[in-house]
């Protein structure tokens, strides 16, 4: 069931994702500036990869889910790669720029630091960034009062704090607070694309024509085919110095 779930919403998480990417580089990086050769860990379906690319003349995307990897956005200056475990099967400064996008929360170790170490070239930009979409005012939009989210571990902050830096030097920290106007079939795409907001929402609507029901209903509730959300937005930059 859970591989099913992982399927399911890999197929959501292709079909729509926040602009965020592209509208968080930007804060830190200039558009008049090509990097050769961009890293993304975790890229999942390709869009943190395609956003890098436009500053890269090229851009690796590696992710460990083979459900996301299916999906990936083509574009001829990305490739995509799985990867297993710490270890990033390159030879040594390769890369002029390391970008996470939503994922160091999950890898992050001294080992893949050390392994980004080895593989960045000297001088490497290092991107951590991530998005906060506030959606629980949606959930009370669908009358589902009893089944609100309960606070998680996830740090969308999350950062090489804590973690030998000894080759790092930090640059910059930015925080946002953006609002963005999506779609209605936008917006059942990207609650169905959490796996823990699956699991409530088939609890409520059922599996059969989930997405329908779900953009039926919100059509229903919100009285309009778009919307807005609000979304926090968060971004560490370091550069390698080794």
């Amino acid at each position: 069931m859970l591989k099913e779930y992982d399927q399911i919403t890999a197929l959501h998480y292709a079909a729509y994702r926040p602009y965020l990417h592209s509208e968080i580089l930007k804060t830190n990086l200039k558009s008049n500036k090509k990097y050769d050769v961009g890293l993304d860990i975790g890229c999942g379906t390709g869009q943190s990869s395609i956003a890098l690319v436009h500053y890269c003349n090229k851009v690796l995307g590696i992710d460990s889910s083979s459900d996301m990897l299916d999906k990936s956005f083509d574009h001829p200056n990305v490739t995509y790669e799985i990867i297993h475990a710490n270890e990033l099967n390159f030879d040594a400064d390769v890369f002029d720029i390391v970008t996470f996008a939503g994922s160091l929360y999950y890898a992050k170790s001294q080992a893949i630091l050390d392994e980004i170490v080895r593989v960045a070239k000297q001088k490497c930009k290092i991107i951590i960034y991530d998005f906060e979409l506030f959606l629980e005012d949606v959930f009370v939009q669908l009358e589902l009062y009893d089944d609100l989210k309960q606070p998680t571990q996830y740090d969308h902050q999350t950062n090489f704090s804590g973690l030998n830096e000894q080759f790092l030097k930090l640059e910059n920290e930015i925080q946002s607070l953006v609002t963005l106007e999506i779609a209605i079939t936008d917006l059942a795409h990207l609650l169905l694309s959490s796996k823990d907001n699956y699991v409530r929402l088939v609890t409520a609507f059922g599996t059969n024509n989930l997405y329908t029901k779900l953009s039926r209903q919100l059509r229903l509730v919100i009285n309009s085919d778009m919307t807005t959300l609000k979304a926090r937005t968060y971004l560490t930059s370091y550069i390698v110095l080794k």
